[in-house]
């Protein structure tokens, strides 16, 4: 009963915060407007960016197989696709940011692999996306922020110096895995043979966890790969950022090509509110980014989110539902992720193959 009363609250909160964001995101706009300017889109720079974010996606495999070569080399490119897209469907219609369960269970499923080495380096990779998400962040702090429109300086000068916040704990989060990776081991046996947390079952099963998600990240210990993944990162990002601007060619909007980094960097933070798909999040996300910034129209800023979210997260869910019509993924297996997600030890005995 309590994990079905969670499920419920979780769905509860997910759809108010849904259906708010939207509220929020539409109460000003034209939408008679909206819907003309959205019908009067581009069609071949619309295909440009859902071709960019197509590509990202074989990026990000490229980039987890990197990522899980000392847990098995040359893993499928094929299978890490399909985990990957399949994964985007879950988030896009289940709350909660289920796909970043979804994908390792998946893989490990079906290349019979450690589900908690996987986890290790789903974690690895966000770090990484916020790395880079960081740098474009920075360079258009650098580069883009002397176009900006006089109105937007105080705006800037509050992003800036949050975004230095931010820099100065993901520092300090680095360096902080920098230290453990090499003595996971090590602190592994001496909290397993602690007499003191031995009293606490919890805290030690919990700080047994954590140490073992270490597993996944041996990618510190090798600068080459460090350095590939981190490039491959980038190049991720970059391609998202490209998408963003064949957006922005095709609805009209004469915007310098650094926007698209700004922009990017504020869809990531909107796609992170757990709502479906990024519902609200993202489309509100946009609107703020454009208006802000740029001076752009609320009812043109509107147009933008609808099709931006359209663009950048509609090819995932839908080429992940191919793999589901098609049978490669059984509605079975979605359910096994949706049940056990509540609980790590038990999604971790459901992906054993």
């Amino acid at each position: 009963m309590h994990k079905r009363w969670k499920k419920t609250l979780t769905w509860a909160f997910s759809l108010a915060l849904t259906a708010l964001l939207l509220y929020l995101f539409l109460w000003k706009a034209d939408l008679r407007r909206v819907f003309r300017e959205a019908s009067e889109v581009h069609l071949g720079w619309l295909g440009l960016a859902v071709g960019f974010e197509v590509v990202s996606v074989y990026v990000r495999a490229m980039r987890w197989r990197l990522m899980l070569q000392t847990v098995r080399p040359k893993i499928p490119l094929s299978s890490l696709v399909e985990a990957t897209v399949v994964s985007f469907t879950l988030s896009g219609v289940m709350p909660g940011r289920l796909g970043e369960v979804g994908r390792p269970f998946l893989l490990a499923r079906r290349e019979s692999l450690p589900f908690g080495s996987l986890l290790a380096s789903v974690v690895l990779e966000r770090g990484l996306d916020l790395c880079a998400l960081g740098v474009l962040w920075f360079s258009f702090v650098l580069f883009g922020s002397s176009g900006l429109p006089d109105d937007a300086d105080t705006v800037m000068v509050v992003f800036t110096r949050l975004s230095y916040v931010l820099f100065g704990a993901a520092v300090l989060f680095g360096l902080l895995f920098l230290w453990l990776v090499p003595r996971r081991r090590v602190l592994d046996r001496m909290v397993r043979r602690s007499e003191r947390l031995g009293r606490y079952p919890f805290i030690q099963r919990t700080v047994r966890k954590v140490l073992g998600f270490a597993e996944g990240l041996g990618t510190f210990q090798r600068k080459r790969t460090l350095v590939a993944v981190t490039a491959l990162s980038l190049t991720t990002w970059l391609l998202i950022a490209g998408s963003a601007w064949a957006l922005f060619k095709g609805l009209g909007l004469d915007l310098p090509t650094i926007a698209s980094v700004m922009l990017v960097v504020f869809v990531s933070f909107g796609a992170a509110i757990p709502t479906p798909g990024g519902i609200g999040g993202v489309h509100k996300a946009i609107q703020m980014a454009l208006v802000l910034f740029y001076g752009v129209s609320e009812d043109t800023a509107v147009t933008a989110g609808i099709v931006g979210h359209a663009v950048m997260f509609f090819p995932g869910i839908l080429w992940g539902l191919g793999y589901v019509a098609l049978g490669r993924v059984g509605l079975g297996e979605l359910k096994q992720v949706a049940r056990a997600s509540s609980d790590a030890g038990d999604i971790e005995e459901t992906a054993r193959p």
